[in-house]
């Protein structure tokens, strides 16, 4: 993964995914191409600038406050390793977003996760859920507010072996799981008393990538929801780390066209890796 997109809004959150980012990727060689999006609905930050209009405003703001994360950043995360590229673009986050991913070769998509308001449970911020249904070109790893980076010692997988698996596809999880030598927790959700042959294919191929990774394989009872079984799965394993392949008409793609989760059971406070389906 040489190239890693990190869009910010300069809010600590948006911050956090890029420390996070520089830590997961610390002493290898990489590209972070810093992004920030502005539109006609864009706050300003300041009062400054009098005579100026709103257009030329926000120009100046997004380019000045792009340079201050670049200088925060290589100070509070030194690494010969790191090269870090601002991108200032107009338009709306997720359309600039896919864009960007094409014309810079993006590898992997990192975002903070502003989590869910006091009044209902929020799957992924607006800006998240929208990006991971635009965007299919290649993974998303998503960080909650503000937590603090961990190693990702154990990565969930949660697969229900219903499609074929291929290095590409697995490429993002692997690459995570060798570099802070994970063990992988692949959990399957209990739906049939049995695999059937498609599946049973599915699965040995899987554990033919997962051969040189510790790994081991679960199957948890379908609780009252798909959501809550998963998150009780990460609580019982102490889940550093949860990835899933979007496919469509997946459980993650019915999820992220809801706009609301009722159920808390879902909200995470762990990195989410969210690996497109090559389908």
């Amino acid at each position: 993964m040489k190239n890693i997109l990190i869009p910010s809004d300069f809010s600590n959150n948006a911050y956090n995914a890029i420390f996070h980012a520089a830590q997961l990727m610390k002493d290898e060689q990489c590209t972070f191409h810093l992004l920030n999006v502005y539109n006609e609905h864009t706050l300003l930050q300041s009062k400054n600038g009098t005579g100026k209009n709103l257009s030329q405003k926000l120009v100046e703001e997004s380019k000045e406050g792009l340079q201050n994360v670049r200088r925060r950043i290589k100070l509070d995360q030194p690494d010969e390793q790191h090269v870090y590229k601002v991108i200032s673009k107009k338009g709306y986050l997720s359309d600039v977003i896919s864009k960007v991913v094409k014309s810079e070769h993006i590898d992997l998509v990192i975002m903070g996760n502003s989590g869910r308001s006091e009044v209902e449970a929020i799957f992924l911020g607006s800006s998240v859920l929208d990006t991971i249904v635009k965007i299919k070109e290649c993974p998303i790893l998503t960080i909650p507010k503000e937590i603090d980076f961990t190693s990702p010692k154990e990565i969930a997988f949660v697969t229900d072996y219903g499609r074929n698996y291929d290095a590409g596809l697995l490429e993002p999880l692997l690459f995570i799981a060798k570099q802070y030598k994970s063990k992988i927790c692949v959990m399957h959700i209990n739906e049939e008393e049995v695999l059937d042959g498609e599946q049973e294919m599915n699965r040995s191929v899987l554990l033919q990538y997962l051969s040189h990774f510790e790994y081991s394989l679960h199957w948890m009872p379908l609780f009252k929801n798909k959501a809550t079984t998963i998150h009780s799965f990460l609580d019982e394993l102490d889940i550093d780390m949860l990835a899933m392949v979007n496919y469509p008409h997946s459980f993650l793609d019915r999820i992220t066209h809801e706009p609301v989760i009722k159920r808390v059971a879902f909200d995470l406070d762990i990195p989410f890796l969210i690996m497109p389906s090559t389908d």
